[in-house]
């Protein structure tokens, strides 16, 4: 690795840290976190990891926000893999994927061609599309092009996906530390002082709760940040918040856009036995019957059975899948407050302390 995508000796101490991750263009929830930590620029360190645009609402906007904040001593902002946009325009990308991709996500290079009124179609040349884009962007791609891929300083290292060496960092591929969906699966390696990483969203770690906040692994000296924002219904913007270097006693905000709704009435949680959380990479199911605008399936991963709606069923290659979906019931009490993803007739799909889960109706003071 170049010694220019490293940013070193970063020093804690007296400060307040704050990182986030896998802002994905949403720019209102990121100023919303801003808000509600009192970001206050030129006293905290702030570092931003990646993933800055692509599939939010918002990437330019976003993208232009970053890179003011980024002009601020104390604020580092590294480069993710959906940063790497520029990609579509390589000869390799065929013109079949880069048309299909602008089509399905909202991508900042959709957002640059319809400010500029250039019409992305069949006929589309890359290396044309890129001379336009640079004419009128140069600032906004060239910043995304600069950006360094791990920070790290006495006591700590970040990156958007992955470190394989947090000791010795020119050691770390580049490509890995960009896009590795492995690493948090692995026992290995452990460090020696704490690492943060995004990219990977955390709701895919358990297969019995759906829980989207910071989660950290003591034994190998490892957070996990990404809150799935601009991704999915349920997304949230995470940010760890480390006082004094002190990683021990972490602390933790998240915003999303999701209205809230206050609790009028008691209700039980799920027995651990009956738990499952459906993650996208083992999202096959078996539907075994309908019940108006619920289905009960079998989850193939677990054996488990589960309710889930019914526009939460997918069908891919002939298979029956689902995503994201939970047999949890969440666990309340009159006067809480809970976010709500989606309504039902009898139930709401709800979040509560980062945490997805089923509330009944009655419990709900809509």
């Amino acid at each position: 690795m170049r010694s220019d995508q490293i940013v070193t000796g970063v020093n804690l101490r007296g400060r307040r840290a704050i990182f986030l991750s896998d802002v994905h263009g949403e720019l209102p929830v990121l100023q919303q976190l801003l808000r509600q930590i009192d970001f206050r620029p030129g006293n905290d360190l702030l570092f931003v990891l990646g993933d800055l645009i692509e599939k939010g609402s918002c990437s330019l906007d976003t993208l232009r926000f970053l890179m003011r904040l980024s002009r601020i001593p104390g604020v580092t902002v590294l480069k993710g893999n959906n940063d790497d946009v520029l990609k579509l325009l390589q000869p390799e990308c065929s013109a079949a994927n880069r048309l299909g991709y602008l089509r399905s996500r909202r991508s900042i290079l959709s957002e640059m061609a319809e400010e500029c009124g250039i019409n992305l179609d069949e006929k589309t040349e890359p290396d044309t599309l890129r001379k336009q884009l640079f004419a009128r962007y140069e600032a906004e791609l060239s910043f995304l092009q600069q950006r360094p891929l791990i920070v790290s300083g006495e006591g700590f290292a970040a990156a958007h996906s992955s470190l394989q060496d947090a000791a010795h960092l020119e050691n770390n591929d580049p490509d890995r530390v960009l896009r590795d969906n492995d690493f948090l699966f692995q026992s290995e390696p452990r460090f020696a002082v704490p690492v943060i990483v995004g990219h990977y969203p955390t709701i895919c770690m358990s297969r019995q709760i759906g829980y989207c906040g910071v989660l950290r692994w003591p034994e190998r000296n490892l957070f996990a940040i990404d809150g799935g924002c601009g991704m999915h219904a349920h997304g949230q913007l995470n940010a760890l918040i480390v006082e004094d270097g002190d990683f021990a006693h972490f602390r933790q905000k998240s915003a999303d856009l999701l209205p809230s709704c206050r609790i009028v009435a008691d209700q039980m949680a799920t027995p651990p036995s009956e738990r499952v959380f459906v993650r996208y990479f083992e999202s096959e199911i078996e539907v075994l019957q309908q019940d108006g605008e619920f289905l009960q399936v079998r989850h193939q991963a677990t054996g488990k059975k589960l309710t889930i709606p019914c526009d939460a069923l997918r069908y891919i290659d002939g298979q029956t899948h689902c995503f994201n979906s939970t047999s949890f019931w969440l666990p309340l009490r009159k006067g809480e407050q809970v976010k709500v993803i989606r309504e039902y007739t009898d139930r709401c799909f709800c979040k509560k302390d980062n945490v997805l889960g089923w509330v009944s109706r009655r419990c709900l003071a809509f």
